[in-house]
């Protein structure tokens, strides 16, 4: 890819959008046992409760790494996005301080 001039483009705003999604993705899975424990009466036939209170335990087992995951995804997304906007600022700041290269020395 070095080569060929490739050049990686991250979309910022899609990104900027992609840190909190997760999070509400997050947030949503971890209600999961609590919204199924509400409908209890409804079920009706024990079996059924007893499948379900089955797969949210199972559900449950799981959910603790597939939540840290989530966060850790959001939280290299809000970096990469920090790192970004810091670079631009102090990119910025350079190019105004000097006039836009007016420090420069020849070599």
């Amino acid at each position: 890819m070095a080569d060929s001039g490739e050049r990686m483009a991250i979309p910022l705003t899609e990104l900027a959008e992609f840190g909190p999604q997760l999070r509400s993705v997050r947030e949503y899975m971890n209600r999961t046992g609590d919204t199924f424990d509400s409908y209890n009466d409804s079920f009706g036939d024990d079996r059924v409760v007893d499948a379900l209170d089955s797969f949210v335990n199972g559900w449950k087992d799981g959910r603790g790494d597939i939540s840290e995951q989530l966060e850790g995804l959001a939280e290299m997304a809000d970096t990469v996005i920090q790192t970004v906007n810091d670079f631009e600022a102090e990119l910025e700041a350079t190019l105004d301080g000097d006039g836009g290269g007016g420090d420069q020395q020849a070599v």
